[in-house]
């Protein structure tokens, strides 16, 4: 149990005994898997896919600390990057960041940028649209899109580095965002790991969720589905989307209402 301490707290203990970058991944990875949405079968295993050294227990109390913390800004703010924050601030230097070509956007130039898009797009239906940030760090403009469309739009991020792409599907994952995020070279277009986040959100799962996909074209997938949502006279099932539904909800129903267990 966590005493009621803090992010940083419990944190600084792991970082004791581990390098702070080692415990800052495995944190990461930590987190997206045990909310992943898993096959029924698969959930009987009770085991990680990832080896934990043990820490899984300190990972859990991170997890929570983490959630807490950020509900206490969600009162104050729309969005809240504790992650991206937190990884600048103690996790890596400035110099090293610097060196790796990652500078964390500041909450002002990503309202800025939103405000000038939307401002563009006037009143344009935003329902079915994507806005894409091809080198998305931790997320903080893609957040802002989403709060400035108040959810309409769909969020695709891509990311080279793994670190920033991992806190950008959490930031999705805790702010009710349905998106994908892509780990991808986008020059090269070369893949290297994707999740779709919240895809369910407004149909039929109602508690936020991440699945793990495996190419372009499944982080794109949600199209359809956003068309059943809206109630569009268009949508064709033929894609099995309501099949798709109706199984994860069956599976979730079976562990208990929760999608946070392996």
């Amino acid at each position: 149990m966590n005493d009621n301490k803090s992010f940083n707290e419990i944190f600084e203990e792991l970082a004791r005994h581990n390098d702070r970058s080692v415990i800052w991944n495995d944190f990461l990875d930590y987190a997206i898997e045990v909310n992943l949405l898993t096959l029924a079968k698969d959930k009987c295993k009770n085991e990680f896919k990832k080896n934990y050294h043990g820490n899984e227990e300190a990972y859990a109390d991170l997890l929570s600390a983490w959630l807490n913390e950020l509900n206490i800004k969600l009162e104050k703010y729309p969005y809240y990057d504790i992650l991206g924050e937190f990884y600048e601030e103690l996790v890596t230097s400035k110099v090293k960041s610097s060196q790796m070509g990652q500078f964390f956007s500041p909450v002002c130039v990503s309202e800025l940028v939103n405000d000038l898009v939307h401002n563009d797009i006037g009143n344009t239906d935003l329902k079915n649209k994507i806005v894409n940030d091809p080198a998305c760090g931790s997320a903080r403009m893609l957040l802002e899109a989403h709060v400035k469309s108040k959810g309409e739009m769909f969020c695709l991020g891509e990311e080279l580095e793994g670190t920033a792409a991992r806190m950008a599907v959490l930031n999705f994952f805790s702010h009710g965002v349905r998106g994908s995020i892509l780990q991808v070279d986008t020059l090269t277009r070369e893949w290297f790991n994707g999740w779709r986040v919240n895809r369910y959100l407004y149909h039929g799962i109602p508690v936020p969720h991440i699945e793990i996909i495996h190419n372009e074209n499944e982080a794109l997938d949600f199209i359809e589905l956003n068309r059943l949502n809206n109630n569009d006279d268009s949508f064709n099932d033929d894609v099995g989307v309501t099949n798709v539904v109706e199984k994860v909800v069956d599976e979730v129903t079976l562990n208990g209402g929760q999608t946070t267990l392996i």
